[in-house]
């Protein structure tokens, strides 16, 4: 390919969405938006151990589906082991101390597990899904919106981490029974946050913005007349945060540029080089070839083909990044799509969210290597646990193929669609 063709990866949308993700994330770290979060959930909901393992949980997953899976375990993961720390100091006569280690281990994993599985209702917190997304437009010029993910990204994620957390509790606190005043002790360190400043506030505003056009852009369409893709408003949320002023004279505003030295310019990088290879793949002939040749498994029971991809992919990832493991399958998987003569989304769905179910091995992926360096967990511990988790993912994202992405997405399965049928079709 000439330059200029293969450059063109570099600058696709999905890169701008998440640039404009990722400099949301700095303002929030910045301004310590995702500990009032995380301790104001807590609050609400903070009265045992299962219910704070909950809390902590539920604020990082939902923290994940915004940020990448490794800056919100960063973030969180700190203010989790303060407040265990905090908590099983208060209740230390009255717990064992098998049980306070439990309790701390639960957490650790907890705060682990949830932006991983969060990360899967969208584009943005989880990589996989953004390699996907930027295969399919260019592969297919077919383009999946943030919110025809989240129709079925945030049920499955939702399912997901509501049984991510009973196997932990069952796992580590059906003895950990808390006493003293938890209530008291989540005040006080939520007191330590102070009020809310203006930057704090702002950064709130132009988050719960973003959120309101990347689910309900049409309205604002349909209004104006102009398309608003979501790339589009990832960047003006961006722009506006080194915009909004911190006072009446403009001399400080919610970000400076120094703030942007915490862009991880890598992964943008490698974005658009999967991107790229993505589309060499298509114009150089491989992935026709491919299909071809695959078409000997016309017939071939689909329900088993998605097993197999399913399973696959995640114990493959959970020895290789799982970027890269989908960039590499992505074409593997759509020329399979190409030879059973199915829908390329029944299979390419399903195995880019089980590439993000590696919860096993520490090296797996960052937040399971953050969670390790705690000290907390031992290699044999994280394995135990995170392969009934892995099962378990396995389960509701087969199921999901079938029962909840077709419908909710309005494809047949068993269909080609037209924008697939040419790239499928070429001999």
């Amino acid at each position: 390919m000439p330059l200029k063709e293969a450059a063109t990866g570099f600058s696709a949308d999905i890169i701008f969405l998440f640039l404009g993700g990722f400099i949301l994330a700095i303002a929030m770290e910045k301004w310590r938006l995702h500990l009032r979060i995380g301790l104001g959930l807590l609050l609400l909901i903070g009265r045992d151990a299962k219910t704070i393992l909950a809390g902590l949980m539920f604020a990082t997953g939902f923290m994940g589906m915004w940020i990448s899976n490794t800056a919100t375990t960063i973030m969180m993961m700190p203010m989790a082991l303060s407040v265990a720390m905090v908590i099983t100091k208060n209740a230390a006569k009255n717990l064992h101390a098998d049980a306070q280690s439990d309790f701390i281990k639960a957490i650790v994993l907890g705060v682990a597990y949830a932006p991983c599985i969060g990360g899967l209702a969208t584009f943005i917190g989880t990589p996989t899904n953004a390699v996907l997304e930027g295969y399919v437009s260019k592969t297919y010029q077919h383009n999946i919106s943030l919110a025809d993910w989240m129709s079925f990204g945030v049920p499955v994620a939702l399912v997901l981490l509501l049984l991510a957390w009973a196997l932990l509790s069952i796992v580590y606190l059906r003895k950990t029974p808390l006493s003293g005043n938890i209530g008291l002790l989540l005040r006080e360190q939520y007191k330590n946050l102070g009020p809310m400043q203006r930057g704090e506030q702002l950064t709130l505003l132009v988050f719960l913005g973003c959120l309101f056009c990347w689910k309900f852009g049409f309205v604002l369409e349909n209004a104006l007349g102009i398309r608003l893709d979501d790339a589009v408003v990832a960047v003006m949320a961006a722009l506006l945060l080194f915009i909004l002023p911190l006072d009446r004279k403009f001399e400080s505003h919610v970000l400076c540029w120094k703030d942007t030295e915490k862009l991880p310019w890598g992964i943008l990088l490698f974005f658009g080089g999967s991107i790229s290879l993505s589309m060499a793949l298509t114009q150089s002939g491989v992935t026709s070839w491919l299909s071809g040749e695959l078409h000997l498994l016309h017939g071939v029971e689909i329900a088993l083909v998605v097993v197999l991809v399913v399973v696959a992919l995640i114990l493959v990832s959970e020895m290789m990044s799982n970027v890269a493991t989908i960039t590499a399958f992505l074409p593997i998987l759509a020329a399979l799509a190409g030879g059973l003569e199915v829908h390329p989304l029944v299979i390419m769905i399903p195995a880019t969210l089980a590439a993000s179910c590696a919860f096993m091995m520490p090296g797996a992926s960052a937040p399971n290597a953050i969670a390790y360096g705690t000290g907390y967990l031992k290699v044999s511990e994280m394995v135990r646990t995170g392969g009934i988790l892995n099962i378990l993912c396995a389960i509701v994202i087969i199921l999901a193929a079938f029962y909840i992405i077709p419908p909710l997405m309005g494809f047949d399965p068993n269909v080609i669609p037209e924008w697939a049928a040419p790239k499928s079709a070429t001999p």
